[in-house]
């Protein structure tokens, strides 16, 4: 199952949600309903000795029904509508609710080094924003958890038993886990998952509270009815709270699967993963968390941190079978073995050290349209490799000045400035009367080591500074938008290398600000207009001949629009259209997504040759339509 297959599935699972938890929602009112109609009847017997039918009573007061339906209904929605509402704020916040500290970029601690090491790597190959990461710094269980609505304002958490116990490899193959659920649009569903959830258990702690109350009374024989309510409420709480459960093992464990198997798909090394589990298995503490709150993510961790009748995760056989089938309940004895002798075997699987120039080529060779479609969110042993060389070339004063919130929208409004001297100095100019003179001042100190960036450095420096981004406040941001697209509308003539930069760094920034925000899916029938655009600006990027540029729009266009296609158009003042189509593309169903991927590399490579320039060019533009590339290398580099 391919990216865009497995964002279909995470729709169609989103859809079988709500219908899941207007069942459940049915029921509790249903039962609710009852309840009022029995409590009623049985009132109405003590009066006047004879208690009418059910189903006579509640047609004889259907407003009664009413009420009690809308007041449920009304209960239910408010607490869902609230929970959505405070998880809003990204993952950052289901991050806090469990004790979680952000972790410092600037950080000494060795192993908070290597996690936020490992983190960024994952973002560069999979060519997303490297999300926040925090630490559960009181939990000695081995877990983790990615939330959020979208990779833009996505949260990485890790426990301090992850930490302590797991070596490199194996940390990594949990952060590639996680990284699956960013990637596949789980993290979306389970947002929506946690704010529905709530509502149906809002109503049992509602039964708790009034069953607490309720009961308190000396009067056994006036405080039999309300103990009775009391104990109805309490027990339809628990429907709720069953359907709950329900769900979230129902969406929880297929898409951990998934996330197992994508994990060993971005690794290409299912020891890291196997060892994670192993050790799970082999301490007494497990993945265990203890903050009460757990409840309530219970489906978002990596494994189960509490022991539940639904379980919201594969057993830890079934998911190491599938990893290794050679695997048997004696590997654990053996795992924990080696832990109580403390027998570090850290194995350093350092491969030779290679320079960024000697993997990195200058030309790539020619892929395929499909092997590449194929990697969207796929990044194998070679792009992680190859993320890691990136990471460590970067100039240190691009990883300083993407690590703290100002310095991060300095160094984001550098990357977006045009080559072009004069039209940089205009571009200064606005960003000094947009934001602020300084500013545009740290702007112009880290122009030298900006223009020194390689091509494939560029989108790299840009996504690792988006956590930076999330601290400054919401105007700020806002205003940093602003600006961006003030930058825009300046210029007549736009570097097509800045402006994707810029329009990618805008797309993030949205994310953002709108996690929640719904976009209808278009048809390709609806976006010829668009895809006449974007193929028509990129097959005239990089021809000088107009005959060629033709032949290169016709290449890819003909995959998406075989019979009826609008014509190559050569637009002198594109950058505004494109900003409109892309918006407009990046509302196509995934599957049409991943033709759209083809049909890029058609065109971009229709001479045959695929520079790094064009292939960072390509990774930007799709990372635009929220389809992420990893790294394009050189088949033939040994990982």
């Amino acid at each position: 199952m391919n990216f865009f297959e497995r964002q279909e599935a995470s729709r169609r699972m989103s859809r079988w949600l709500v219908v899941l938890f207007a069942a459940a929602v049915l029921s509790v009112v249903a039962a609710v309903n009852f309840v009022v109609c029995f409590a009623i009847s049985l009132g109405q017997e003590n009066m006047t000795g004879e208690a009418p039918a059910m189903g006579e009573w509640m047609s004889a007061n259907p407003g009664t029904m009413m009420i009690t339906t809308l007041v449920v209904l009304g209960i239910i929605g408010l607490a869902s509508l609230y929970k959505t509402v405070v998880l809003g704020g990204g993952g950052g916040v289901v991050a806090k609710s469990l004790g979680g500290v952000r972790v410092s970029p600037d950080t000494t601690d060795p192993q908070q080094r290597r996690l936020l090491n490992v983190v960024e790597e994952m973002a560069i190959a999979s060519g997303v924003p490297m999300p926040e990461v925090y630490l559960l710094e009181h939990e000695e269980g081995i877990n983790a958890f990615a939330a959020g609505h979208n990779p833009a304002n996505a949260a990485i958490g890790v426990t301090r038993g992850t930490l302590t116990t797991l070596n490199r490899t194996e940390l990594q193959g949990v952060i590639a886990h996680e990284f699956s659920h960013i990637l596949n649009g789980d993290m979306r569903l389970n947002i929506r998952l946690m704010g529905l959830l709530f509502g149906l258990l809002a109503i049992a702690m509602i039964g708790r509270i009034v069953l607490r109350f309720g009961s308190g009374g000396r009067d056994s024989k006036k405080a039999f009815p309300v103990v009775l309510v009391a104990l109805a409420v309490l027990i339809i709480g628990y429907i709720g709270l069953f359907f709950g459960r329900l769900i979230q093992a129902a969406v929880s464990r297929s898409r951990e699967s998934l996330a197992d198997a994508s994990a060993v798909q971005f690794t290409r090394d299912p020891t890291g993963l196997r060892g994670a589990l192993l050790k799970i298995g082999a301490l007494s503490g497990g993945s265990r968390i203890g903050n009460p709150e757990v409840e309530e993510v219970a489906h978002m961790l990596f494994a189960p941190g509490m022991g539940r009748f639904f379980a919201t995760h594969p057993s830890l056989e079934d998911r190491l079978k599938a990893i290794d089938p050679t695997f048997t309940s004696k590997d654990f004895d053996r795992a924990r073995a080696e832990l109580i002798n403390a027998a570090e075997q850290a194995k350093a699987q350092a491969t030779p050290k290679q320079t960024s120039a000697e993997r990195l080529e200058s030309l790539i060779n020619v892929p395929g349209a499909a092997a590449v479609a194929g990697l969207v969110a796929n990044p194998g042993t070679v792009h992680m490799q190859l993320a890691r060389d990136i990471r460590q070339s970067l100039p240190e004063a691009i990883v300083a000045a993407g690590a703290h919130p100002n310095s991060a929208r300095a160094l984001l409004l550098a990357l977006a400035l045009d080559t072009n001297t004069e039209s940089r100095e205009r571009q200064g100019q606005f960003i000094a009367t947009q934001i602020e003179p300084q500013t545009a001042a740290s702007v112009g100190q880290l122009l030298d080591a900006v223009d020194g960036l390689e091509p494939e450095q560029r989108m790299p420096a840009l996504l690792r500074a988006i956590p930076a981004l999330r601290q400054l406040s919401r105007d700020e941001r806002l205003k940093l938008m602003s600006t961006l697209n003030g930058m825009l509308q300046r210029e007549g003539r736009v570097s097509l290398q800045a402006y994707v930069l810029r329009k990618l760094a805008q797309v993030h920034l949205n994310d953002d600000l709108n996690p929640v925000a719904r976009t209808r899916q278009l048809p390709l029938s609806a976006v010829q207009k668009d895809i006449q655009v974007l193929f028509s600006v990129l097959a005239q990027h990089g021809h000088t001949d107009v005959a060629v540029a033709r032949r290169a729009y016709e290449a890819g266009v003909h995959h998406l629009l075989p019979r009826e296609r609008p014509s190559f158009v050569n637009l002198a003042h594109w950058a505004q259209p494109l900003d409109l189509a892309l918006s407009r593309l990046d509302q196509l169903a995934p599957i049409m997504k991943e033709q759209l991927v083809e049909a890029l590399v058609k065109t971009v490579t229709h001479d045959q040759k695929l520079t790094l320039g064009e292939a960072e060019l390509l990774r930007a533009v799709c990372a635009t339509v929220h389809c992420p590339l990893p790294p394009l290398v050189t088949p033939g580099i040994d990982g």
